[in-house]
């Protein structure tokens, strides 16, 4: 009995032996294809963070350019709209009557040129 136990362990061993290299043969090379596809990745990932700084910085420089170019018409925007509360204040406290139909003139003149420009919107292409 002692002799036919050995055999059927020595099979087994055998069978084992034979499904265990394949298999640790064939977890090397997936070790090597994922080390290959790692450094590949690596490589990729540093070209897009390069290429994510230096949009950045572009973005930063076209930031700086849009604000340069709007201080001028910011200020002349607060400018007008401070002369334009003096002036309603000072018209409005009047008691002469031509005085509240000249401020009721100018509030809608005030209200025509701030009204969103809508239409021009819709014109546009996408820049996809």
């Amino acid at each position: 009995m002692d002799l036919w136990l050995e055999i059927v362990v020595a099979i087994v061993l055998v069978v084992l032996a034979g499904c265990l290299v394949p298999l640790l043969l064939q977890l090397r090379r997936t070790a090597a294809a994922v080390q290959q596809l790692a450094e590949g990745a690596k490589a990729d990932l540093h070209q897009v963070t390069t290429d994510v700084h230096h949009l950045r910085e572009r973005a930063d420089g076209l930031v700086d350019l849009a604000e340069e170019g709007l201080m001028v018409p910011v200020a002349i925007g607060r400018v007008v709209t401070r002369v334009t509360r003096t002036v309603e204040d000072f018209l409005g406290r009047s008691t002469l009557p031509w005085m509240s139909a000249l401020m009721a003139g100018l509030k809608f003149v005030k209200a025509f040129v701030q009204r969103p420009h809508g239409g021009d919107a819709a014109k546009e292409a996408p820049h996809e």
